[in-house]
């Protein structure tokens, strides 16, 4: 997807062009007071693991992997979000009431999915004991719980794609070099929060939600 873009003052600009991302990676990051400043030190991260090959995204079964999610044709990336948090990490309405998004929480075109520009959206989870957490598109992928970024780098030292989806070390890597987690982290701790439930639509139902979004077709990528 494309987008045109004016640069310099008005009446004066050069047009250019610019990829619109054709989806989204999450980063869904797991608070837990009982860790104090491990929160910040080692993240804990949701992953997943993929259960089908979906060539035109990179995907592989078997896969490690943070969520991601497509958008859709005619909707907006907001709903990539939303479609991401319900399929792959819960479609249970009292954990998505549980998220919540900071001043920094969104980075366009951030990562790169099979050559196409994803944006990235990192989120913070209130996590307490003993919680279940179940995807509810249960035929695309399978929980694989909480990991720091340390324990995917030692399960997959060398970046190999069929063990951990390539976006997993981008992200890896940024916050090395960017502290996006970090960011946000801080952020939510300084209580500059809102909750996740800001963005979704009126009289939402995750499996409604869900099936409905099912039926729109993904934006063609070049």
């Amino acid at each position: 997807m494309l987008e045109k873009e004016v640069l310099g003052p008005a009446g004066m600009g050069v047009e250019t062009e610019r990829k619109l991302g054709v989806g989204v990676a999450l980063v869904i990051v797991g608070i837990d007071p009982s860790r104090n400043g491990e929160n910040m030190i080692q993240p804990l991260i949701w992953t997943i693991k993929e259960k089908k090959t979906k060539d035109v995204t990179g995907r592989i079964a078997g896969q490690i992997s943070f969520p991601g999610e497509s958008r859709k044709t005619g909707k907006t990336m907001e709903d990539a979000v939303i479609g991401g948090l319900v399929g792959e990490f819960s479609g249970d309405e009292d954990l998505i009431g549980r998220l919540s998004k900071t001043p920094s929480w969104f980075a366009e075109g951030r990562i790169q999915v099979n050559g196409n520009p994803f944006d990235l959206a990192i989120v913070i989870f209130r996590k307490e004991p003993g919680q279940k957490i179940n995807p509810l598109d249960d035929g695309e992928v399978v929980s694989n719980g909480w990991m720091t970024m340390e324990e995917i780098q030692k399960i997959d030292p060398h970046k190999d794609t069929r063990i951990v989806r390539g976006f997993v070390h981008q992200v890896i890597d940024m916050e090395r070099s960017e502290g996006l987690i970090t960011r946000v982290i801080l952020e939510y701790e300084k209580g500059l929060r809102d909750p996740l439930s800001s963005i979704l639509p009126g009289g939402f139902h995750s499996k409604e939600f869900f099936s409905k979004r099912e039926t729109v077709s993904d934006v063609l990528v070049p």
